[in-house]
């Protein structure tokens, strides 16, 4: 054999193995890794499923079969959910980031796939296992799924800002009313919180399976927005904190959730239930007509739900006391630091005008502001606790008549920052807090954090704002001015990502970021991020007046009341929520 032989043949083997390219071999069939087009240094499994279709309204779980072939599943896939864009006061506005905005994303019942995004050196013979970043997302547990728009969700901006040395996936899990519905019916015949429990089958896969890609299923860090990071808050507190959650450190940007606790015979979950129902053609209460009703018919039904529940800009379902899961209300839980204690880390964060883009517009009036409360806190028997937030909020004295700030002011604190002060005090020793006021205080809307978390280059930041509605200079000035902070933005997290300490890389060369000191009135050691002016940096530890104590405690202590109310099993049934209940299937409701 010649020397030329030689070479030739040594090339076409090195081309060979270049083209084998890793695969995901699973009992129930074979995912094989693209390199992602972006960046070849990551490989993306691509729709791998983790659960079987579930039954609808019923307990997710993996498949039951077994398969050995390639499994190649195109386009994108996301369950069924709402549109905002056609909702008259959608929850976060009608276009909200991480919203669907792309149109060939395939909605179906069969949604329980999950992206994972690996460096090619976790395939390198002798690589060490590589820690694990799991991607919850947001969209008022209404909308989203693993598919969002362009850089949203891929994994590659945390990548890369780790050296290529953390995995990330991203799971779909059920939203609206086919993944939240709850109540004391749901509780006999189906499963609520039904997208809680999708999402802990995200992190069972995990644990199962990541291995088989280089991951380290005990190097597990939970992230999520939004809805996402309310979700992980159900998570640590799940049944009053006995629960391992299948991670150890947590990032919670903006978590946010409505509260609902009515979970009594007839009460306000049922009365959701039974709305939907009929909206689907079926009786209130009959969960075999809704599972045999066409995708059509429930898709239709789940839309129209979000128009008739009176909204308060929020959510009209979402995580909710099913007696179980969720023991409480989530700020009674974390005051009495009912959280599971094996968490090492976590990163809470909000956006300084969070509530903004969620307040009704119509409120201008005392009036508007007591219907407001009536539809959150319902019937006589919180009454005192309407008056409480009345005196508390004034909007009169403290808002000059501004009653739509006043309402905003109640929905930031309630909805929003008091959930990361009532993490803080759960966590008091591990937590990492940050205020993002991007470009400004009052232009750091709800979600915008995201854009940094998951920028790679200026282009697809500019192309993202201008799918929200900014002008191109808009967007232009924009991604120019976010581009100087989302370096160190991106290596304070990718560094947590590692290890659970966003200082501990030696490529971080930047000022500490400690533990935030929560024992006065208001919260300091935050790292509050903005805007550089005048050769500044975008990042200094501060003070934050947002989430102080005195706001918190005064809604953990409306929460309280009203559990102990619960309790008592005397809520009112006199009123516009009356309740008529028949003997059989059928039960009506009086909304």
């Amino acid at each position: 054999m010649t020397a030329y032989t030689l070479v030739l043949t040594f090339l076409s083997l090195t081309a060979a193995v270049q083209a084998q390219l890793p695969q995901l071999k699973l009992p129930w069939g074979i995912w094989e890794g693209q390199p992602l087009p972006q960046d070849e240094n990551i490989y993306h499994f691509k729709n791998v499923r983790f659960g079987a279709q579930p039954e609808r309204f019923g307990l997710a779980d993996f498949p039951d079969w077994t398969n050995d072939t390639l499994q190649v599943i195109t386009g994108e896939l996301s369950c069924l959910q709402i549109s905002p864009a056609q909702l008259k006061n959608p929850p976060g506005g009608k276009n909200p980031l991480g919203d669907e905005h792309t149109p060939f994303i395939k909605q179906t019942e069969d949604c329980l796939f999950l992206d994972v995004y690996v460096p090619a050196v976790a395939f390198e013979y002798g690589a060490p296992l590589l820690p694990v970043t799991v991607w919850i997302y947001g969209g008022a547990y209404a909308y989203g799924s693993k598919s969002q728009f362009g850089p949203l969700y891929t994994g590659q901006s945390l990548i890369t800002a780790s050296n290529y040395q953390t995995i990330f996936v991203a799971g779909n899990y059920r939203v609206g009313a086919l993944g939240w519905l709850a109540g004391n019916y749901m509780e006999s015949v189906a499963q609520p919180n039904a997208g809680l429990h999708d999402q802990e089958l995200l992190f069972e896969w995990v644990q199962e399976y990541i291995k088989l890609v280089g991951g380290d299923n005990g190097q597990v860090s939970a992230w999520g927005e939004s809805a996402g990071a309310g979700s992980i808050l159900h998570h640590l507190t799940r049944a009053d904190g006995t629960f391992d959650p299948l991670f150890q450190t947590f990032v919670a940007q903006s978590p946010a959730f409505e509260w609902a606790w009515d979970n009594s015979l007839g009460g306000k979950l049922d009365q959701t239930f039974a709305s939907f129902s009929r909206l689907a053609k079926c009786d209130d209460f009959d969960i075999s007509c809704l599972r045999k009703a066409s995708v059509e018919t429930i898709q239709a039904a789940n839309q129209q739900l979000f128009n008739v529940v009176r909204q308060t800009g929020l959510f009209p379902v979402g995580p909710a006391i099913d007696g179980e899961w969720v023991k409480t209300i989530p700020a009674v839980a974390l005051s009495q630091k009912k959280v599971w204690p094996g968490i090492q880390a976590g990163i809470i964060s909000h956006c300084a005008n969070e509530a903004y883009l969620f307040v009704p517009k119509d409120i201008d009036s005392q009036g508007d502001f007591d219907k407001y409360l009536a539809t959150f806190l319902p019937g006589d028997d919180l009454s005192s606790q309407r008056n409480e937030v009345r005196q508390q909020y004034d909007c009169n004295v403290n808002f000059g008549g501004n009653f739509t700030k006043c309402v905003q002011e109640v929905i930031q604190d309630l909805s929003f920052t008091c959930n990361t002060r009532q993490l803080l005090n759960a966590y008091p020793e591990i937590s990492y807090m940050m205020e993002y006021a991007f470009p400004s205080a009052d232009l750091a809307y709800h979600a915008s954090d995201l854009i940094p978390l998951f920028m790679n280059n200026k282009s697809e930041a500019r192309a993202l704002l201008e799918l929200l509605g900014a002008s191109k200079l808009e967007a232009f000035w924009y991604a120019e001015s976010l581009s100087i902070l989302v370096p160190r933005y991106q290596n304070y997290l990718a560094s947590f990502a590692l290890g659970g300490d966003p200082n501990a890389l030696s490529f971080t060369p930047f000022s500490e970021w400690p533990i935030a000191d929560g024992s006065d009135d208001k919260l300091s050691n935050v790292m509050k991020v903005g805007l550089p002016l005048y050769g500044q940096s975008a990042f200094k530890l501060g003070s934050d007046n947002q989430n102080t104590k005195s706001k918190c405690n005064f809604w953990v202590d409306i929460a309280k009341s009203i559990v102990d109310e619960d309790a008592t099993g005397e809520f009112d049934t006199t009123d516009s929520q009356k309740i008529l209940l028949k003997e059989g299937s059928s039960r009506v409701i009086d909304l």
